[in-house]
């Protein structure tokens, strides 16, 4: 397995290149928020398997390669979905940005990064019949019982009064790394900024960064920077 080949050239290995270069053409004294989805696991033959998936030999060794790559003059914090392969995959980065002589603590697990007040076997029940993009639509869309799910925009203004607050609490020229799955990075980045999930689905290490300053956004995702206005509810979260 030739890992740094892999890196460098395999296309599922392409957005996360993408985000570590996006990361060096922020302001030089911003504080980086940035969203995940894990390092690389096989296909569950059974869906009621995904839970339970860890990352593969590939996946440790390209999360510790992203490590690697990121700038050593920012610390990291790093946050994780309570499933295993986000810890597993937040701590190889980790391990792997140690290894270039970079600063950064393991600061746990959060709930917005794999909760979203379902009831129990939810999501496996769902995917069964329904796909995952189809499933985000109908979320955003309100078709889904409250008892069931919490709605779409109450989870998107509650997951931001945890995430981005905690950035407040970050040192200076940092970055706040956080590692969740593919459903809740596309359920953020549409509640947050009204970006509605595309045809191509998001792949492993791939994701999101963005910074909020002068009550703007500085937003870098699928390899462009987008300046937007805080979604309304932000200003009176802050209240």
């Amino acid at each position: 397995m030739d890992i740094e080949d892999l890196w460098k050239n395999s296309s599922w290995t392409l957005k996360a290149r993408e985000l570590l270069k996006a990361i060096e053409e922020f302001p030089k004294n911003s504080k980086i928020i940035l969203v995940l989805r894990h390092s690389h696991r096989n296909k569950p033959q059974k869906i009621e398997d995904l839970p339970k998936l860890r990352l593969t030999e590939i996946g440790h060794a390209i999360a510790k390669r992203f490590g690697e790559e990121l700038p050593i003059d920012r610390s990291i914090r790093l946050f994780h979905s309570v499933v295993m392969r986000c810890q597993e995959t937040a701590d190889g980065i980790l391990e792997g940005f140690r290894k270039k002589s970079g600063t950064g603590k393991i600061k746990g697990a959060l709930q917005p990064l794999f909760f979203a007040g379902t009831t129990p076997n939810f999501f496996i029940d769902m995917f069964r019949n329904v796909s995952p993009l189809r499933f985000i639509n109908q979320w955003a869309a309100g078709h889904y019982s409250p008892e069931s799910i919490t709605p779409f925009q109450k989870y998107s203004e509650d997951a931001a009064s945890v995430i981005w607050n905690e950035i407040n609490s970050a040192p200076e020229k940092s970055i706040d790394i956080h590692v969740t799955h593919d459903i809740f990075l596309i359920a953020l980045r549409y509640g947050w900024f009204g970006l509605p999930p595309g045809k191509e689905w998001v792949p492993f290490l791939g994701g999101f960064a963005f910074i909020i300053h002068d009550n703007k956004i500085t937003l870098f995702d699928n390899n462009e920077f987008i300046e937007i206005d805080p979604p309304y509810w932000w200003k009176n979260i802050n209240k």
